[in-house]
């Protein structure tokens, strides 16, 4: 959507002002491309001088990238000396605008919030025109650190003594988020380290098994997860405080002992403890749901209010507040990422389940959470250990508690000390989750690795696993077992480039893209039948058979040129230089399999050498 103010009067406003050069960020491409159009009828035109100043700049880009001769902008940069720049533009215009921004020669810039982050651009002026940015298919907010990666690129050094973060009113914009998010602390980093097939490869390729443990555990990944291991030690620590009063009675075990007691009194078994078994997902989070607990579900977060069995089932439910305040009562399966976040939480018997001074308070934490939060790490165990069934006792007369001179103590100690002892075996268990989740995810590697023969019963590669750690991408299970199977057998360049295209690209943008061939079609289906074999192992990539057909065309068609390219699809042709960049590396990948593939390995030269021709010959 553009600003509420009309980006032609906008920019005369801040030329007026002395506020130029001025990068104008907008929600989307879409709001970029109509903020151009606006200035096709503009009667304003720049000086003469600066006219010729943006030719010269723009000649000089155009000897090293050709491409942009004809792009449709160039007129109107050069006539008002305004310019747009997001990810829909093919690297070499966003090259042009960004050298013609260095050396002062434009006005202002239309730019998305991609811009805002690893790109050398300062301006004298910043103008935010929204509070929330489009990911995927919704509007979130923007974070703290986006925020300030926007207002951060106001003023240039050596230019400017100052830099200018201008805010322009609009229905769509909160003030208070961009308050908070300019005043408050960046979010934290967390680290992105995922342990995945050919690390395993190439690690048990170069270290002994026995040494890897200690070489992850020098990661980044695994120093932060101790340092949220040392914070829940400090809670452990003091529980263990707590629990002090609550030691050994006339039974060492006396909490245990009055559960099963009190259960016998009341002629009460647990439900469905020894009927029901639960998935071992499900079972190792019903531990860590607890009330205050903050979770991910299959869509949106929420927080735990309590969990129970349903009446008839007994299948394991929770209570959740989600966004806008709303209560609902769930599956506990509902859940499936539970986060190291937690909030106190004041229960009580009776609907709502707290009271609602606190149940005000969790909304307001709700909405105030960050976009990303470190994730739980929860080991899994197909065997849980079941508590023992009740039904064993026979008769109130096999238990010593009725005469035990603890009685009374222990009716009165109870519901505190099983709600201390909980909270100690919670904590354990997490603080064992957090030491060990790295080398467990590793061991889950290599077991996988070992069902499909690419490691031995030793952990010693085979030679499938010998030529498996060069595949060093994504899908690279998919990948290695395709060639496995002998589906890449003979295959022609095109069909192979197509094939690498929709198992790289994880765009979900619609389009209309032109029809692929129908040995295409049938391959595809053949990749999409053992993508689905493997998701227990391997997440599928998306496969979309429209961008496979566009990357046959250009490999298969020698004569298309790139605007004739463009003008089959819909795709905007940033979002094409970046698919067959991709595409590209995957297919270098299997190039490297020449000992071993050679056929293949050929077949990969070729796709490549048929893709690297016009724009995708001007950058590495």
């Amino acid at each position: 959507m553009p600003p509420s103010i009309h980006p032609v009067d906008l920019v005369a406003t801040l030329r007026q002002r002395n506020l130029t050069p001025a990068i104008i960020f907008l929600t989307s491409r879409r709001a970029c491309d109509e903020a151009m159009q606006s200035f096709e009828r503009s009667q304003v035109t720049l000086p003469k001088t600066q006219q010729e100043q943006i030719a010269r700049v723009l000649a000089q880009v155009t000897e090293q990238y050709p491409s942009i001769a004809e792009h449709p902008l160039i007129d109107t940069v050069q006539r008002i000396g305004v310019a747009a720049h997001h990810a829909g533009h093919l690297p070499s215009w966003k090259i042009a605008v960004e050298e013609l921004m260095r050396t002062g020669s434009l006005d202002a810039v239309f730019a998305t919030t991609t811009l805002a982050a690893g790109v050398d651009f300062p301006a004298r002026t910043v103008v935010v025109t929204q509070s929330s940015i489009r990911k995927a298919r919704d509007f979130t907010d923007l974070t703290a650190s986006e925020i300030q990666q926007l207002a951060g690129r106001a003023g240039r050094r050596g230019k400017d003594l100052v830099g200018f973060a201008v805010i322009t009113p609009s229905p769509y914009i909160d003030l208070t988020v961009l308050t908070k998010g300019l005043t408050g602390q960046p979010e934290a980093i967390h680290s992105q380290f995922v342990i995945s097939y050919p690390m395993v490869l190439n690690l048990l390729k170069a270290h002994p098994r026995e040494q890897i443990q200690s070489i992850l555990a020098k990661s980044f990944a695994q120093f932060q997860l101790n340092q949220r291991t040392a914070v829940l030690e400090t809670k452990l620590d003091g529980l263990r405080v707590e629990m002090e009063p609550f030691g050994p009675r006339v039974c060492s075990d006396w909490i245990t002992q009055w559960q099963v007691f009190d259960q016998a009194r009341k002629r009460k078994k647990p439900r469905g403890l020894s009927a029901r078994q639960e998935s071992p997902d499900v079972a190792a989070r019903l531990h860590f749901l607890t009330p205050g607990r903050v979770v991910g579900l299959i869509r949106g977060r929420g927080i735990i209010l309590r969990q129970y069995r349903s009446k008839g089932q007994h299948a394991p439910m929770v209570t959740l507040l989600r966004d806008g305040g709303s209560l609902n009562e769930c599956p506990a399966s509902i859940v499936t990422q539970v986060f190291d976040r937690t909030f106190d939480c004041e229960e009580t018997s009776a609907y709502p389940w707290c009271t609602p001074q606190t149940l005000e308070q969790l909304t307001h934490h709700l909405l105030d959470l960050p976009p990303r939060l470190p994730i739980l790490p929860i080991l899994t165990h197909q065997h849980e250990e079941i508590p023992l069934d009740s039904s064993i006792i026979q008769t109130l007369g096999d238990f010593a508690c009725p005469t035990c001179p603890s009685r009374q103590a222990c009716q009165r100690d109870f519901p505190r000390a099983s709600r201390v002892r909980q909270e100690i075996q919670r904590h354990m268990k997490s603080i064992q989750a957090l030491q060990t989740s790295l080398w467990h995810r590793f061991q889950e590697r290599i077991d996988v690795l070992e069902r499909f023969g690419y490691l031995n019963a030793t952990a010693q590669l085979t030679a499938d696993g010998e030529w498996a750690r060069l595949i060093r991408i994504d899908h690279s299970l998919l990948i290695t077992e395709l060639i496995r199977a002998e589906a890449f057998g003979a295959i022609d360049p095109p069909l192979l480039a197509a094939v690498m295209a929709s198992i790289a690209h994880d765009d979900d943008r619609p389009g209309s893209f032109p029809r692929g061939s129908a040995g295409l079609v049938t391959l595809l289906f053949q990749v999409r039948k053992l993508a689905e074999s493997l998701v227990p192992h391997e997440a599928p990539p998306m496969l979309r058979a429209d961008v496979a057909a566009l990357t046959e065309r250009w490999v298969a068609d020698q004569t298309l040129t790139w605007i004739g390219l463009a003008r089959l699809t819909t795709m905007a042709e940033g979002d094409m230089f970046r698919l067959f960049a991709r595409t590209i590396e995957f297919l270098s990948q299997l190039k490297t399999l020449k000992a071993t593939h050679p056929s293949l390995a050929e077949s990969a030269d070729r796709a490549i050498a048929g893709m690297r021709r016009g724009v995708l010959e001007e950058l590495p």
